[in-house]
């Protein structure tokens, strides 16, 4: 299952702001003057001489130094555990990593027959070990996050989808160029069932790029009409698919966009023949054999397990591969639909001239998670940038500077026109659907000459919201944008998930947001008179969470009770399974 799980912590991240770059001269110039093709890393697998070929290869072909090369031995080609991924990848990765410079590499490529899954240090889950590699200085985040990322990696775009609003393109070269830079890195692979599948991902990119990748754009929607979804949960999707749809027609690709929900190859969806761009969605742990595709065709199936084993298996990455395609990406388990990689601006980073390497992980939320990209990191489809998108066209837009808040917050809002308003200006009218949630005014006037305009978006401090809820904002002429306001509670943790009965154990109240002057008081239930709790939790002023003690009493058999949070009419719930004592 692909379960449409959002990370956004409304007041801290999420956000969307005017992006402002500024790169430091000499260092700009300095690392401008180190030949891309010198800023990859090469990870072979020393003890399989098909992974030894497959990087000798890639390194004769992209003319990357010898000295780039990167032996690793790991005991496994598959997974490993947390103390073997430590010992076989990740200490021989920085010792290589150290000796030609951390800051000179941008991408890291792993051959054929190395690693992929990593087990989690509590050994409860398992995650990408590329993605954890890309992280490999653990600057970004810690290790296991619980359930998801904390935070945006650094160089993600967040976009607005069904707004239009994208940041024009920013080269992962130029944000490592950033004094203050995260050392992070682009990771990919050469794999496949075979060691040629995986020579031929370098091959045909490069063939692409000398004769130009050409072919139809297919994009696989499932929810009917783009007007039937809002740009959240799964709707997120559908707009990053439709947008794609978008850009692929605007750069004078022939199109098929089909939105219902069967998939394409299974009637009434129709096939993808000379496929050169595809996206779409959903077919768990499945390829559907519905396309052929071009030299240097690149896709994305949005779906769980989609790299469940890139070498083998029924899964879309593996098959993919097998059936012809050059670059690829999917997940090693159950990533979210929010930790896939995102079409719309992915595509729209490449038709800007973009290296695949940058496309992807710009589009990609989280490090430290399920992710694997699958191909030529240095594989640049469109080098000069497709018109109209080098430079990028000026785009009419609709921009709130944050789409997720709390009852009572405000945002800003911005409509953005093409062209300047012609004299006496452009009248805009804003409307709800839920005008009692949300307030916003009945227009906005973008003066003669201008080409934009603000105005605020505020949730309403009353009544209370009980569970997220999705407010639509309209502006005539325009489109539309979503606003997502949740309520101040949280989560819900009990620590550890399982105690022996007649002992204590620890609760954790995380809300979303500082309570304000007085703090928040929390009302507390047990649904089990093994399980004792207090009726009122009090997160201080100031603060976002509080800890509060749990008793037990003796059980009989193994008990599942459930603790309920409860705040301005919302809760969140947490389950802890009680033990019987061993009596000696």
């Amino acid at each position: 299952m692909l379960f449409a799980k959002m990370s956004c912590d409304p007041r801290t991240r999420c956000t969307l702001g005017p992006v402002l770059v500024f790169i430091g001269l000499s260092s700009s110039l300095l690392h401008a003057q180190i030949p891309i093709n010198n800023r990859v890393l090469v990870v072979y697998n020393s003890t399989v001489p098909a992974s030894v070929k497959v990087a000798k290869h890639y390194v004769a072909r992209r003319g990357i130094p010898a000295a780039n090369l990167c032996a690793i031995s790991p005991p496994s080609t598959t997974k490993l555990s947390w103390a073997q991924y430590v010992a076989s990848v990740k200490m021989p990765v920085q010792k290589c990593l150290n000796a030609i410079g951390p800051q000179n590499m941008l991408y890291i490529v792993f051959s054929y027959q190395t690693p992929f899954i990593v087990s989690a240090l509590d050994g409860r889950s398992f995650y990408a070990v590329d993605q954890y590699v890309a992280d490999i200085w653990d600057q970004y985040a810690n290790p296991d996050a619980d359930p998801i990322p904390g935070k945006f990696q650094p160089y993600y775009d967040d976009a607005q989808s069904q707004g239009n609003v994208y940041q024009p393109f920013f080269s992962f070269a130029a944000y490592r160029a950033q004094p203050d830079a995260l050392t992070i890195y682009s990771v990919w692979r050469l794999d496949g069932a075979t060691a040629e599948l995986a020579q031929g991902l370098v091959d045909k990119a490069m063939t692409a790029e000398a004769s130009g990748l050409k072919g139809k754009a297919c994009f696989d929607r499932n929810r009917g009409p783009i007007t039937n979804s809002v740009d959240t949960g799964y709707g997120e999707a559908e707009w990053d698919l439709h947008r794609a749809a978008t850009f692929a027609e605007m750069a004078g690709f022939s199109i098929i966009e089909d939105s219902n929900s069967a998939e394409f190859g299974t009637p009434p969806a129709p096939t993808c023949p000379n496929a050169a761009l595809y996206a779409g969605w959903y077919s768990l742990n499945h390829y559907n054999d519905a396309f052929t595709w071009n030299t240097g065709a690149i896709g994305l199936h949005l779906d769980s397990a989609s790299a469940l084993n890139p070498r083998e298996g029924p899964n879309w990455s593996a098959n993919a591969i097998l059936n012809g395609i050059s670059v690829t990406s999917g997940a090693v388990n159950e990533p979210f639909l929010p930790g896939l990689v995102r079409p719309g601006g992915t595509l729209r980073d490449l038709l800007q001239g973009a290296y695949v390497g940058d496309a992807f992980l710009r589009n990609t939320r989280w490090l430290k998670w399920m992710i694997i990209n699958l191909g030529d990191p240095l594989y640049r489809p469109f080098a000069n940038g497709l018109a109209p998108f080098n430079p990028p066209p000026p785009q009419t837009s609709f921009a709130l500077a944050s789409r997720h808040l709390l009852n009572g917050d405000s945002t800003a809002a911005r409509i953005t026109l093409e062209k300047p308003a012609p004299p006496g200006g452009t009248v805009i009218n804003l409307s709800s659907n839920l005008p009692k949630l949300i307030t916003i005014p009945g227009s906005v006037m973008i003066p003669s000459g201008a080409t934009f305009a603000t105005f605020a978006v505020k949730a309403a401090a009353m009544p209370f919201v009980t569970a997220d809820t999705t407010a639509t904002i309209t502006a005539s002429g325009i489109g539309q944008n979503v606003v997502l306001v949740s309520p101040l509670i949280g989560k819900l943790v009990i620590t550890p998930t399982s105690i022996v009965s007649g002992k204590q154990t620890t609760g954790l109240i995380l809300l979303r947001a500082k309570a304000k002057a007085g703090g928040e008081s929390v009302a507390l239930k047990s649904d089990s008179g093994s399980l004792i709790v207090p009726t009122v939790v009090v997160v201080p002023d100031g603060a976002n969470r509080a800890t509060f003690t749990i008793g037990t009493s003796a059980v009989v058999s193994g008990t599942t009770a459930t603790v309920t949070a409860t705040l301005n009419g919302a809760n969140t719930k947490a389950s802890i399974n009680l033990q019987p004592a061993v009596h000696r």
